[in-house]
């Protein structure tokens, strides 16, 4: 599972780093022929960098919700699980270290 994990991360790594590539090209290209300003190519370079980083952390957060539905069909205990176990014994704790009202 860890090296799918890699694996995918480094085939995104790479789709984003070629994706970049071709949309400087593509933007240089109009600049050349002057369908564009140089400062509208930088405008539409920062709002398609501003789009894909909004896509990515749509994804990741529905990779991590994919991942933590997965864990809890399997049984394994999530970060919040856990969490919530120790707020839970650090609760028990206060509760027995209390002195008593008698």
């Amino acid at each position: 599972m860890n090296d799918m994990l890699k694996k995918g991360f480094f085939l995104g790594l790479g789709a984003a780093s070629y994706g970049r590539e071709k949309v400087q090209t593509y933007l240089d290209d109009l600049v050349t022929k002057g369908k564009i300003t140089p400062r509208e190519a930088d405008e539409w370079k920062e709002e398609m960098i501003q789009r894909g980083s909004a896509q990515s952390n749509s994804w990741n957060s529905q990779a991590k919700n994919s991942f933590e539905n997965r864990a809890e069909s399997m049984g394994i205990a999530t970060k919040r699980d856990i969490d919530r176990l120790e707020q839970k014994l650090d609760a028990i704790e206060k509760a027995m270290h209390r002195p008593d009202d008698q």
